[in-house]
């Protein structure tokens, strides 16, 4: 049987659908007889003499931005790189960054900010202690609790509260991006746009006995590591996560089975 690593060899695009098949695979207990890739849907799966087409979506929380959650997300990250890219501190720090959770990126401002920025933290990064904490924050007024030296920098950008630099004798520096906010139970306001869009991409699978559509939410786990040193770049994510689920079903859909998976561990199928 051809090994998932094989597939994500032969197409690295498919990563994280591959991660997502192999982590719900193992959730739902199935075992398969052979997985290949496809566009539509998926990947198809041999199981018990069935042709199975399996199609994986993610499962997103409802933004009040003109912006999509994902999108916010990634331009923060896109921040973060660069960020990571071109400060070079006096001595490794991982630089905290501490993410309002929603808030879409100016990536015009943010630019700008950088400028300021990247030749503050290695200002800073000069004069620290050895395993001390420092602070970047707008104004004086902020995080009045706390007892260590902070920076004022009114040039952080909005869809970041404050920036934590920490020296604790890290070998690299790394930049690293928390954040909190309230999440909501997974609806029917959530699934309905689902299962309109997927219902009428359907159309056009490829034939199989079955199609199978796994709703994913959560962060989803490596399922192999390329490389033996940790990345530079560790952001947290909450544009997928929920409560939990929260649907009357089982629920009607031209699929033959619906799952929402709480990844890596809870597949539930609502149909």
């Amino acid at each position: 049987m051809i090994k998932i690593s094989d597939l994500y060899y032969e197409n690295r695009k498919k990563y994280d659908e591959l991660s997502v098949f192999h982590w719900f695979s193992k959730a739902i207990g199935v075992e398969y007889e052979c997985l290949s890739l496809s566009e539509r849907p998926d990947f198809i799966i041999k199981l018990e003499s069935k042709k199975i087409g399996v199609e994986i979506t993610l499962a997103e929380r409802m933004s009040s931005q003109p912006f999509s959650m994902q999108q916010i997300e990634s331009s923060q990250r896109q921040f973060s790189e660069k960020l990571i890219q071109n400060i070079k501190p006096n001595l490794p720090l991982d630089v905290g960054l501490i993410f309002e959770d929603g808030v879409a990126v100016d990536n015009k401002s943010a630019d700008k900010a950088l400028m300021v920025l990247i030749p503050l933290i290695n200002q800073v990064s000069a004069s620290m202690a050895p395993n001390s904490v420092e602070y970047l924050v707008r104004k004086k007024v902020d995080l009045l609790h706390i007892k260590q030296m902070k920076h004022i920098c009114p040039e952080i950008p909005n869809f970041l509260q404050h920036i934590q630099l920490l020296n604790d004798g890290q070998k690299v520096s790394v930049v690293t991006g928390c954040r909190g906010g309230i999440v909501d139970y997974f609806n029917e306001s959530d699934l309905l746009p689902i299962l309109k869009k997927k219902h009428k991409a359907l159309l056009g699978y490829a034939k199989c006995d079955e199609h199978w559509l796994v709703i994913v939410s959560g962060q989803v786990p490596p399922i192999f590591v390329e490389h033996e040193s940790p990345p530079k770049l560790m952001i947290a994510s909450m544009a997928t996560s929920f409560a939990g689920l929260n649907l009357q079903h089982p629920i009607k859909s031209n699929f033959e089975r619906v799952y929402f998976f709480d990844c890596p561990t809870n597949a539930i199928l609502i149909t």
